[in-house]
């Protein structure tokens, strides 16, 4: 039969993983979240900014594009909800070489758009705080040229940091656009996922 002292040190116990797991839920923690994925996309804008403004070639801005990407997405968790149920199926190999081909095809497309509006400025108008789904940041892209380009980034803490997930512009959802995109290109290649990723690697 357990000790008093054994009891006492148990509930000690409980009541400090309880605490634990109140403390990751509460406001403070939340605002800790929303402040760093104010902070990912304002690294994010200043990075867009630079390679914008950095007078170097398409070619060279879009691999900046894909560093970019690469250091401040979630590229596994996208390329996973992109590609859907084929993805379970896929060797390791193949779920690597998808990742690295819709990587560098998200990048350059994403990148030329990006591209259209060197000299834009970019700023953080408000965050929505989606819980467990993580953070929205919205933005505007201005040119002064015409009207500003409303642009949000879903940024979540899963993996174990900061990193965005999603992207929205004018509302339109990368995710779901992407979804569509590589679900046709499969669907063309008769469900070869090599060839989709062949194809890929030759888009963007």
């Amino acid at each position: 039969m357990p000790s008093t002292t054994d009891l006492v040190s148990r509930r000690a116990l409980l009541g400090l993983m309880a605490a634990g797991a109140l403390v990751a839920t509460t406001p403070l923690a939340r605002a800790d979240a929303a402040s760093n994925a104010t902070s990912l996309v304002k690294k994010i804008s200043a990075d867009v900014s630079a390679i914008l403004g950095s007078g170097k070639s398409e070619a060279a801005a879009l691999k900046d594009f894909q560093s970019m990407f690469r250091t401040h997405a979630d590229v596994d968790f996208i390329a996973r909800s992109v590609l859907g149920a084929p993805w379970r199926q896929a060797s390791n190999g193949q779920k690597t070489a998808f990742t690295s081909a819709f990587e560098g095809y998200l990048s350059r497309k994403y990148g030329k758009q990006f591209n259209a509006y060197r000299g834009a400025k970019i700023e953080v108008t408000k965050t929505s705080d989606q819980g467990k789904k993580g953070v929205v940041v919205s933005s505007l892209f201005s040119t002064g040229k015409s009207a500003p380009i409303d642009v949000s980034w879903h940024v979540s803490d899963r993996s174990g940091k900061s990193l965005m997930i999603n992207l929205y512009i004018e509302g339109v959802s990368m995710l779901s656009t992407e979804r569509s995109e590589v679900q046709a290109i499969l669907s063309k290649n008769r469900g070869d996922l090599d060839k989709l990723i062949a194809d890929l690697n030759t888009r963007g």
